[in-house]
C-alpha cells in the first residue's frame, strides 16, 4: 500500500471521518484500528460508514456486500432479502448540462460543491488532463461531453463520479467523499486503487440519466 502516514495522523484523519457516526460506531471504529500502524486511515476507509453505524447494505444486484471487499465474494444465503441497497449516479447523470442567462454551459443537476469549474488537478492531484486549447481540464470539463467532451475513457471520469456521489450522499452510496480521495490518492499502481475504482465503476453507477 502506496501510502506512509504516522499512526497519529492516521488516527486523526479517521476521527474526523467518524464524528457524523454515532457513539457506538466510533467505538467500533475506535476498536478496528487499534493496534494498526502505518496506513491504517486508507485500511480503515475501506470499511464502509453505513456497516460500521450497524446497516448492512448489498449492491444494487444483490450478489455482494456494499464494499470494496465485499464485491470479491457473495453475500451469505442467510442474507435477508429486504436488506437495503446501495448505489449512485452515473457519470452521465452528473455531466449533463444546461444553459445559464449568460449563456454558458453550467450543470444541469445541483452538484455538491461550490465550483464545478475548478481545476480537476486542484481535488484530484494527480489529475493530468488537459482540454484541446491546452488548459486544465475542469471537474465539470471532464464529466461534461458537451464541455469537455474526451474524457469519458480517463479514471478521473469516474473517479469524480464516485466522489460526487459520496458528497450528495445519494442512494445509500457506502463511502464518505474523503474515503474516495483517500483511494484516488493510493496512486493508480496500488491495489487499493485499482480495487476501489473496480468497484464504483462496477456497483455505484447504476443510476442513469
Amino acid at each position: 500500500m502506496a501510502i506512509e502516514k504516522t499512526k497519529s495522523t492516521d488516527q486523526g484523519e479517521v476521527e474526523t471521518a467518524a464524528q457524523a457516526l454515532s457513539p457506538q460506531a466510533v467505538a467500533r471504529r475506535h476498536l478496528l484500528l487499534k493496534g494498526l500502524g502505518r496506513g491504517s486511515a486508507v485500511l480503515a476507509a475501506t470499511v464502509p460508514i453505513q456497516t460500521l453505524a450497524g446497516q448492512s447494505l448489498l449492491t444494487f444486484d444483490g450478489k455482494h456486500q456494499c464494499s470494496i471487499s465485499g464485491m470479491q465474494s457473495g453475500v451469505h444465503s442467510a442474507t435477508p432479502t429486504n436488506t437495503p441497497t446501495c448505489g449512485g449516479y452515473s457519470p452521465g447523470w452528473w455531466g449533463q448540462t444546461t444553459t445559464n442567462s449568460k449563456g454558458q454551459l453550467v450543470p444541469r443537476r445541483p452538484w455538491p460543491i461550490s465550483n464545478p469549474n475548478a481545476p480537476c488537478v486542484n481535488t484530484f492531484g494527480a489529475c493530468k488532463l488537459r482540454n484541446p486549447d491546452g488548459s486544465q481540464a475542469s471537474l465539470f470539463d471532464v464529466m461534461s461531453p458537451q464541455v469537455g467532451g474526451k474524457f469519458s475513457n480517463t479514471d478521473e471520469y469516474h473517479w469524480i463520479c464516485a466522489w460526487l456521489n459520496a458528497l450528495s450522499h445519494s442512494f445509500n452510496f457506502p463511502y464518505s467523499g474523503d474515503d474516495v480521495l483517500k483511494f484516488y490518492n493510493a496512486g493508480s499502481g496500488s491495489t487499493v486503487y485499482q480495487n476501489a475504482l473496480t468497484f464504483f465503476k462496477t456497483y455505484m453507477e447504476n443510476h442513469a440519466p
